[in-house]
């Protein structure tokens, strides 16, 4: 599970994410000096024995930040926007090297050639609807099934339950009384942005958009907070999802490198925006 600490005079969270060994920062005090927090962020991961810090900054702290050893991997539309920036530092070197940069690149230039197209129609069998807690466990049991690892405890049910009550919000495509595909949302009201994330569908069922299905539901319910910022992170190897965020009309923004632990090992994620 995520561990987090509160720490009034630096930043609003830090977060210990020894699942994919890495600290999170999503937000930061006004009055943070960016050298000094980056060398207490520094400090902390190794003490912890982490091997990332993925830290969102605000666009005016950038350059100090890179002066302390971070790099820029990402960033979100709008650079007025506060933490909309996304940085890296590997305490482990190794972790800031990507071994398949050649064939992610290769997918993505092919991905941009497609046009952006409208959502398609949904098969007439499949029923496309929002999930409740009641849907916990066939959620939790189909990102299993699709996933060997996933970065986040989605094998516990309750896990599950817990995001929901938060207000974060589940889309499912159903067949024949099975759920065979989900996306979700999480929106963030406090940073005004909105990650679509949790997308799965089953093997046999693949081919069929029902990923596209289950975000354009998503987006519809989304409509009544213009104000949000939507952005996921795609698996950098993964043709048929950065195909997906690229037709809904999302822009390519960067590549966290070896940013989670997922379908068994460290991947590369790549950040699209709209």
């Amino acid at each position: 599970m995520l561990k987090t600490t509160n720490l009034p005079s630096l930043s609003k969270s830090i977060i210990f994410d020894k699942r994919n060994s890495r600290l999170i920062v999503n937000n930061y005090a006004p009055n943070t000096k960016p050298s000094s927090f980056g060398r207490h962020l520094i400090d902390l991961a190794a003490k912890k024995n982490l091997e990332k810090i993925w830290l969102w900054a605000s666009p005016r702290d950038v350059s100090e930040f890179l002066r302390g050893g971070f790099r820029l991997e990402g960033s979100l539309l709008g650079e007025e926007k506060k933490f909309s920036i996304s940085l890296a530092y590997y305490v482990n070197n190794v972790r800031g090297h990507s071994t398949n940069s050649h064939l992610e690149n290769e997918i993505l230039n092919t991905i941009r050639l497609k046009p952006i197209s409208k959502l398609p129609q949904t098969p007439s069998e499949v029923e496309l609807k929002l999930l409740d807690e009641s849907f916990a466990e066939e959620i939790s049991e189909l990102l299993t099934r699709v996933f060997t690892t996933y970065p986040s405890p989605v094998d516990n049910p309750q896990y599950i339950r817990s995001l929901i009550q938060k207000g974060n919000i589940f889309a499912g495509a159903i067949s024949r009384n099975c759920l065979v595909a989900v996306a979700a949302t999480y929106p963030d009201h406090v940073l005004n942005r909105c990650e679509m994330t949790d997308c799965a569908t089953l093997k046999e069922y693949r081919g069929r958009s029902l990923s596209e299905s289950c975000l354009g539901l998503l987006e519809q319910e989304l409509k009544a907070y213009s104000n949000l910022t939507l952005y996921t992170l795609a698996r950098a190897q993964s043709y048929g999802m950065n195909r997906v965020f690229h037709k809904l009309g999302y822009k390519f923004q960067g590549r966290l490198i070896n940013n989670c632990h997922i379908a068994g090992s460290f991947e590369d994620m790549n950040l699209w925006v709209r």
